[in-house]
C-alpha cells in the first residue's frame, strides 16, 4: 500500500529533505573524531607490543603528549553524550502529551523492527522485498542506543582508571586491572562494530554504493533518496502537510564535494584502525 502511494505523490524538483539540524551535524563530526582519536591512542596502549604503536606513540610526540590527547578525546566525547541527554530529555518533556515511545518517530525499538531485520536479510539473497521503512530504520536504532552501552562501560572504566586516587580511596587495588581489561576490550568491540556493520550500514549497502553517505554533513537528502530510504515517513508528511517544512534548497557543490572528501577520508581512518586494532588483537592472542 505504501509503496503505491508514495508512487503517486508529487514530484518536488530541484529540493531535498532536512534530515539533520547543524547543531546534530557537528555534534556528530566531533564525536566521530573523538572516538577515531581514543581508539588511535588507546589501542596503541592496549596493543603496546605491536610493531606499529611505537610509530604511534613517536608520532604523537610520546607517551605524555598520547595521553593528553586521550584524555581530552574522552572529554569531548562524553560532554557531547551528555548535552544530546539534556536536549533529548528537554524534548520529550516539551512534547510529552503528544510523544508516542513506539511511535514513528522515537528511537525506541518495536515490533516492526524485528520484522524489518528478517526482511532485509531476505532482501539481501533476493528472496524477498526491501522492508518499507520510516523515520527511523532498525539499524540507525541499533547504533543509537549501542552508543548508550559503550558510554557505561568504556565511561565508567574510563574514569576510574583517569582518576586512580578517588578509585584507591574507594576500591581494592585489583579493581585497576579488571578495569583496563575491559576497558580495552570493550574498546576493541566498539572499534570493530563502528568500523564494519556502521561503515556497512551507511556506506556500503548495495542500496547505497558508491560511498559515501553525506546527510550526516550536508544534512539533507535527495527527494527521490528520501522517498526510496523512507517511504513510509514521506507518505505520512506528504498526507500530513509537513513535507514542506523540511524541504530545502540542494547544498552548493562546494559543501557536497567538500562532505564527499570528508566522509571518505572518515572511512579510510576508520578501516585503517580497523586494521591496527585487528593486527593487535592477533598479535595478542598468538
Amino acid at each position: 500500500m505504501t509503496h503505491r502511494i508514495v508512487d503517486e505523490l508529487p514530484q518536488q524538483h530541484g529540493k531535498q529533505v532536512r534530515r539533520f539540524g547543524l547543531i546534530w551535524r557537528i555534534a556528530h563530526l566531533c564525536f566521530a573524531l573523538s572516538v577515531m582519536l581514543l581508539i588511535l591512542t588507546g589501542m596503541a596502549v592496549f596493543y603496546a607490543d605491536t610493531t606499529w604503536a611505537p610509530v604511534i606513540m613517536q608520532a604523537f610526540g610520546g607517551p605524555r603528549v598520547a595521553g593528553i590527547v586521550h584524555r581530552t578525546s574522552a572529554a569531548i566525547m562524553l560532554s557531547i553524550f551528555f548535552l544530546h541527554l539534556v536536549g533529548v530529555s528537554i524534548n520529550i518533556a516539551r512534547n510529552w502529551k503528544t510523544f508516542k515511545i513506539f511511535g514513528p518517530d522515537s528511537l525506541v525499538p518495536n515490533w516492526k523492527d524485528f520484522k524489518d531485520i528478517v526482511g532485509m536479510f531476505k532482501w539481501f539473497v533476493g528472496r524477498g522485498k526491501r522492508p518499507i521503512f520510516d523515520r527511523w530504520t532498525y539499524w540507525e536504532k541499533f547504533d543509537y542506543w549501542a552508543v548508550f552501552w559503550g558510554m557505561a562501560i568504556i565511561g565508567s572504566t574510563g574514569m576510574m582508571l583517569a582518576f586512580p586516587n578517588v578509585t584507591a580511596s574507594i576500591l581494592p587495588g585489583w579493581v585497576f586491572n579488571v578495569a583496563t581489561i575491559i576497558h580495552g576490550e570493550e574498546a576493541f568491540l566498539a572499534a570493530v562494530f563502528l568500523f564494519t556493520v556502521h561503515f556497512f550500514n551507511n556506506h556500503f549497502r548495495p542500496d547505497k554504493l558508491p560511498p559515501p553517505d553525506v546527510v550526516m554533513f550536508t544534512g539533507s537528502v535527495p527527494m527521490e533518496e528520501f522517498k526510496r530510504e523512507h517511504p513510509a515517513q514521506y507518505a505520512r508528511m506528504v498526507e500530513t502537510g509537513q513535507l514542506e517544512k523540511y524541504l530545502v534548497d540542494t547544498p552548493p557543490h562546494a559543501l557536497t564535494l567538500g562532505s564527499k572528501i570528508l566522509g571518505l577520508t572518515l572511512i579510510a581512518i576508520g578501516l585503517t584502525l580497523l586494521v591496527l586494532v585487528i593486527v593487535g588483537f592477533v598479535s595478542a592472542s598468538t
